[in-house]
Parts: structure tokens; C-alpha cells; sequence
């Protein structure tokens, strides 16, 4: 079934929120009240189930559109990118692999688009799909280390909360990988 043009549906609702939630979670984290880190964590648990929930919606309600394959991941994209930002500013993340985040995300529309002129159409990738789930984990998970709710064990002569986001930017470059390789594919047909 082809997506309908419609704009106004519960799913891209969902998106959009999940895209504002983005801002208001990165100066949660900065602020160093615990009552901002647990308001923050709230707000990233209903972010990331918003997530999971609008495609389910969209495919039971029969409300996919082709608006919403477009923001669901530039929303995704603010939401996470503010929630690294807030990150690097308090210092839980080194600049390098925020810099690998984000140009992944600022290369993928490229390269779709890039693709969509040679006449293919390339849309979410399992990898893109892999990212985001790591992503989520990295971030609540680097959240209740900071508030102390669980442990700061060693991985590999790494904290914890180090692990996390260097397991977010090797899915990161992984899905840029995927969809550069994809892209290539394409064109050699």
C-alpha cells in the first residue's frame, strides 16, 4: 500500500513531540539539580516509547504517510543529537564521537537525496534502525549512571557510561556505512 499525504495523523504527531522533547531534555541534563537529571529521564523513557509506538501506530491505523517517513527520522536526529549535546557539555562525551553522530546524520538526507536524483528511493535501513535502538540504550543508560541507579562497572578498561556512547558512535558509523554502501549499489545498476 502507498503512504497517503496526510500531514495531521496520530503517528506524526508522536514524532514531533519526540523532536521538541529534544531542547527541553538537553537543558534538563545540564542542569545539575538531581530533580532536572529525573525529569529528564522521564521525558527521554517517554521520547524513546514514542519511538517504538509511532510506526506500530501508523501500520495499524493504516496512517503511514510519506510526510511521516520524512520526519520521523529528522525527529529522531533533534531528539538524539540534543541529548549528545547536553552530553559534551557536561562532559560525559568526548567531541570525537559526537562529531561521528553527527556526520552521520548529516550525511544520510544526502544521500538519500543524492540517490532519489538518480531515480532510487532509499528509506529507513535496518541499520539506521540498529542506530537508533543503541542510541536510546547509550543515553537512558549514561542518565541512570549519572543519577547512580545503576553502577559505573568496567568494559573493557571503560566505564560504563564511556562503553555506552562508544557503542553509539561505532552504530553511528556503522549505519553510515551501511547506507553509503547502499547508495553505491544503487548507482552501479
Amino acid at each position: 500500500m502507498e503512504p497517503s499525504n496526510a500531514l495531521y495523523t496520530v503517528p506524526n504527531v508522536l514524532s514531533i513531540l519526540r523532536g521538541c522533547l529534544g531542547p527541553v531534555v538537553m537543558v534538563l541534563i545540564t542542569q545539575t539539580e538531581t530533580w532536572a537529571l529525573v525529569a529528564a529521564l522521564v521525558l527521554m523513557v517517554l521520547a524513546e516509547a514514542s519511538d517504538f509506538m509511532d510506526g506500530i501506530i501508523a501500520r495499524r491505523l493504516k496512517q503511514e504517510s510519506q510526510f511521516g517517513r520524512l520526519i520521523d527520522p529528522i525527529c529522531d536526529s533533534i531528539y538524539h543529537l540534543s541529548v549528545f549535546l547536553a552530553f559534551l557539555y557536561n562532559g560525559w562525551m568526548p567531541a570525537w564521537m559526537l562529531f561521528i553522530v553527527y556526520s552521520r546524520d548529516l550525511a544520510i538526507p544526502y544521500l538519500r537525496a543524492f540517490a532519489k536524483q538518480a531515480g532510487h528511493d532509499i528509506w529507513v535501513r535496518n541499520s539506521g534502525k540498529i542506530k537508533t535502538a543503541v542510541h536510546a540504550v547509550a543515553q537512558v543508560g549514561v542518565v541512570l549512571i549519572a543519577l547512580g541507579l545503576i553502577g559505573k562497572p568496567s568494559f573493557l578498561g571503560l566505564e560504563a557510561s564511556r562503553a555506552l556512547l562508544f557503542l553509539a558512535a561505532a552504530a553511528s558509523l556503522y549505519s553510515l556505512v551501511d547506507y553509503g554502501q547502499a547508495v553505491l549499489r544503487l548507482l552501479r545498476k
